[in-house]
């Protein structure tokens, strides 16, 4: 944007004001020091006050970083804005998918965990249209006005954040169980409580949190079984970032300025996170019909035929309309594809797989890491597409390959399975392309039972299974 290149770039030999690549990198990617602080913080939030808190905590600290940047006159002051907000975007991370996933039932978790990109990209297409509002004004106030934008979507928050309850599973592993039993009241269908089904579920979750109480320390993320969940939330935040969506989110207009697109530069970045947001939708709902394993291989395979599209329309030396339209083309359909995959799944699967004490740490843990891989992006995207320009698609394009050849092996299949159930077949060391179809017999397959069936069903189902007397284990 002119307005703000004039207030903290340069002019280069033709007068024009830019940022130069070395500002352009540093100012966007070192946010990302506040956010990788951010997701290590909001575990020792969760566990000792609660996710509500953690809102609350994290929406003043938006304020505070708004305030920062809209005041700045330099770049220094502007940057650790940035970082003050990121911080606060940590701590939403880990904090919003993790609250989601203890709520959600397993039949709907895969659509409500995947939320977070749906108003991610809401957000983005909010803040593509504020800035093309903008974007050829010089004025300082067109820099200021979509930067204290931001403060807007906050307020909501915190008067919303009003009306949430409590998570029940934090509610259980704190001894309040009877307050977990009103908050499943409020969340299940009224014939479920008329039934005594979420007095039952709340029984079945502290049975297996009590199996576990004695655990919850950072080191035992990599001790025995613990450190499989570890690697699988981890690796999928971290490849997340890799697969290249933050050209396209972050230095999309940067890039079709690279390939003589500049003129509509805006417009298409607001094109492609209107159609990311179309496929983010659908992602969800494919999430809990198909399954996290079968979505996130595809996705990849998707990603890797249009980023290729991208990097072989690239090379030709005289593009024609036809070429730059494919190339377009390209960009956005990649969009759409990682959007309704990669982009929410990843957040899903991390928030699933950790055990009850470590839940949190898990995702904080892969949150942390998929920021570092963000910042690896960030940071190096504008000097690559100095470099080579649309080239970049090759690069990303063989990263999202190799990501769908890690999710065959090692994926396994989380749908339509309670967060107690995950624990039993992990604890049994059941391998990733046989969870599908293992069944188990303790607690946790009881809270499944309650979570995905009819009221007359479940009821059935949780009877059935408290009078087996079975040991507990997959079979």
């Amino acid at each position: 944007m002119p307005s703000f290149a004039k207030e903290f770039g340069s002019q280069d030999s033709s007068g024009e004001w830019a940022l130069s690549a070395a500002r352009a990198s540093y100012t966007s990617s070192t946010a990302f020091v506040g956010k990788l602080i951010g997701s290590l913080i909001a575990p020792l939030l969760i566990e000792r006050l609660g996710h509500r808190w953690a809102i609350w905590i994290l929406v003043v600290i938006v304020w505070v970083g708004v305030i920062l940047e809209s005041t700045s006159r330099e770049i220094a002051q502007f940057i650790v804005g940035r970082i003050v907000i990121y911080f606060s975007v940590g701590i939403a991370e880990v904090t919003s998918t993790g609250y989601q996933s203890e709520i959600a039932p397993a039949a709907m978790r895969g659509t409500i965990v995947g939320s977070l990109q749906l108003f991610n990209l809401i957000g983005q297409i909010l803040a593509s249209g504020v800035n093309r509002g903008y974007a050829s004004s010089e004025q300082r106030s067109a820099w200021i006005t979509p930067v204290a934008f931001q403060a807007a979507i906050p307020v909501l928050i915190f008067f919303g954040n009003f009306l949430i309850p409590d998570s029940p599973r934090w509610l259980i592993s704190k001894g309040r169980s009877e307050d977990a039993v009103t908050v499943l009241n409020r969340l299940r269908p009224k014939a479920d409580v008329q039934a005594g089904l979420t007095r039952r579920e709340a029984d079945a979750i502290r049975e297996v949190i009590q199996a576990d109480m004695e655990s919850g320390s950072w080191i035992e993320l990599f001790q025995g079984v613990n450190l499989r969940r570890t690697a699988i939330s981890s690796s999928l935040l971290f490849l997340q970032q890799l697969c290249g969506q933050g050209f396209v989110s972050g230095y999309s207009p940067r890039f079709y300025d690279s390939v003589g697109l500049s003129s509509q530069a805006f417009n298409y970045n607001i094109g492609s996170a209107t159609l990311g947001w179309g496929g983010c939708l659908l992602g969800m709902l494919l999430s809990d019909f198909v399954g996290r394993r079968s979505v996130l291989i595809w996705g990849g395979i998707g990603q890797t035929i249009f980023l290729f599209l991208v990097a072989g329309l690239g090379l030709k030396k005289n593009p024609t309309t036809s070429d730059a339209n494919g190339l377009v083309a390209g960009v956005m359909l990649y969009f759409f594809v990682y959007s309704g995959t990669w982009g929410p799944l990843a957040f899903t699967v991390a928030a699933e797989v950790g055990s009850a004490p470590l839940r949190a740490k898990t995702l904080s843990l892969g949150v942390a890491l998929n920021v570092v891989s963000a910042f690896i992006v960030s940071f190096c995207v504008p000097y690559i597409l100095d470099d080579i320009s649309a080239n970049i698609g090759w690069v990303f394009g063989a990263i999202a390959f190799l990501c769908s050849v890690l999710v065959f092996f090692v994926l396994p299949e989380t749908k339509n399975r309670s967060l107690e159930e995950l624990d039993e077949l992990f604890r049994s060391h059941v391998p990733a392309r046989k969870f599908k179809k293992t069944e188990t017999n303790g607690p946790g397959s009881w809270v499944t039972a309650l979570e995905t069936s009819t009221t007359d069903q479940a009821t059935d189902e949780a009877t059935r299974k408290e009078n087996m007397g079975e040991p507990s284990g997959p079979h």
